[in-house]
């Protein structure tokens, strides 16, 4: 025991609190004083990076990945009117069932076939656009169609008359129609009518019915092969 408190004299005890004072005061300095981005991702335990450790507003738009932020992930009522870029939201952008006055169906012909012959049934008139829309319950629809041409009487100053007649059809039903007149011998200006018009409503008791628009040509023989038409039909939601 004399020899053991011999060993542990003034000058050991002080040079050992002084190497432990070195050591651990080497580990703080070294801890403080990293130089920069020394700090690597991988010397990062996973979620040791808590939201509380990041400054406010120290995430920046050009540090998200693309496509990472989903719906999912906006906070409810999050984004406002002010928050949308002014002119990037159009009508046909709305849902269904949103927005008085959208436009919910959309069909054009560019040149109407038939315009001069009277088949029993009717031509087709080959239809492009938005021909079929699903109605919403409680909402109201406006079917509206034009038909715009060229009618020319085929006889002139003759009996006949040119009267092209185009019928819409909805989900195969006839439900509207548009005509076209000229009467060379008819008193101006009511013996030429290039313009035909209709609007009625249309699916208001066939919510989640599919409505499908169709078209056909009603020719009058009266017409010259030199008529010519387009048509143009549209479905507004009314609210």
């Amino acid at each position: 025991m004399k020899r053991i408190g011999k060993a542990f004299s003034y000058s050991n005890v002080v040079a050992t609190i002084a190497l432990f004072l070195a050591l651990g005061g080497g580990v703080v300095y070294a801890a403080s004083n990293l130089g920069k981005n020394a700090v690597k991702s991988k010397n990062i335990a996973a979620n040791a990076v808590k939201a509380r450790n990041l400054a406010k507003g120290a995430v920046k738009t050009k540090s998200l990945a693309a496509n990472s932020v989903t719906s999912a992930k906006i906070k409810k009522d999050a984004i406002t009117s002010s928050k949308v870029r002014k002119g990037t939201l159009s009508r046909s952008d709305m849902a269904a069932g949103t927005l008085a006055g959208l436009k919910v169906a959309e069909v054009t012909a560019t040149a109407v076939p038939g315009l001069n012959v009277e088949p029993e049934s009717g031509t087709p008139v080959p239809l492009t656009g938005t021909p079929t829309f699903t109605p919403v319950a409680g909402k109201s629809y406006e079917l509206l169609l034009e038909l715009r041409g060229n009618p020319v009487d085929g006889d002139g100053s003759g009996e006949n008359i040119c009267n092209p007649f185009v019928s819409l059809f909805v989900n195969g039903v006839p439900l509207n129609g548009a005509g076209m007149l000229q009467n060379a011998s008819g008193t101006p200006p009511f013996n030429n009518d290039p313009v035909g018009t209709a609007s009625t409503a249309i699916a208001l008791q066939a919510a989640g019915e599919p409505q499908t628009l169709s078209a056909l040509s009603l020719g009058s023989s009266g017409c010259s092969p030199a008529t010519t038409a387009s048509l143009r039909a549209v479905v507004i939601e009314l609210g």
